[in-house]
Parts: C-alpha cells; sequence; structure tokens
C-alpha cells in the first residue's frame, strides 16, 4: 500500500462514520433511541432522566458532527481518486472534522454529566 491508499481507506471510514452518525442522529431525533457507542457509553441509555433535555441539548451536535464528517470524507476522497484539490483545502477539512470531534466527545461527556444518573 502506497501513502494514498491508506489516506484513502481513512477517508472511507470518515465518510462511512459520517453516515452512521446521521442514522444515530435519526434515531435520537425521530425514533426516540439513544444510540450506544456513538452517543453515550454501552449501558448508559437506560440511566437516561431527562430524554427531551438530552435530545435537544445532543441532537444538534450530532448533526453537526455528520455533516463535517461527510463534508471531509466526501472532499478528500473526492482529492484522492478523482482530481487534486489543494493541499490546504484537504489539510483544512482534515483538521475542522477532528476540531469538530475533539468539541463533540467535550459536548457527550457535558450530556452525560447533566441528564444521566451515576
Amino acid at each position: 500500500m502506497d501513502t494514498n491508499s491508506i489516506f484513502g481507506i481513512m477517508d472511507f471510514l470518515i465518510l462511512g462514520a459520517g453516515l452512521y452518525i446521521f442514522y444515530s442522529w435519526y434515531l435520537l431525533q425521530y425514533k426516540g433511541e439513544i444510540k450506544e457507542g456513538v452517543l453515550v457509553p454501552q449501558g448508559y441509555a437506560k440511566r437516561c432522566k431527562d430524554l427531551d433535555g438530552f435530545r435537544s441539548f445532543i441532537g444538534p451536535k450530532v448533526l453537526a458532527l455528520g455533516i463535517v464528517s461527510l463534508l471531509s470524507g466526501g472532499i478528500c476522497l473526492y482529492s484522492d481518486y478523482v482530481k487534486s484539490v489543494s493541499s490546504y483545502i484537504y489539510l483544512g477539512v482534515t483538521a475542522l472534522f477532528f476540531i469538530v470531534l475533539i468539541w463533540f466527545i467535550t459536548q457527550t461527556k457535558k450530556a452525560q454529566k447533566l441528564y444521566f444518573y451515576s
């Protein structure tokens, strides 16, 4: 494997994660189900003390992570396999993905403290 195929695999994973995050958002918003492993650790969904509050707090953040994941994965895959984009754009969307991912992790930790029993 050369370097491009390794980045291509990572970009496919980011794109797939974005789709899965959208699925988690859909379950939370429309079915009221908390997807364990994405939004909270395993076994936490039954400990929720305010589902509506959790939904309104974390829902937009899940949607933002999904959009950024799809954007980042899509642009980077386009750059890897179709036509090369500027390295600044490639690195910029990758950096944006990781910044939003870190922000999302901190927000889910905050939500666990606010909306779940210990």
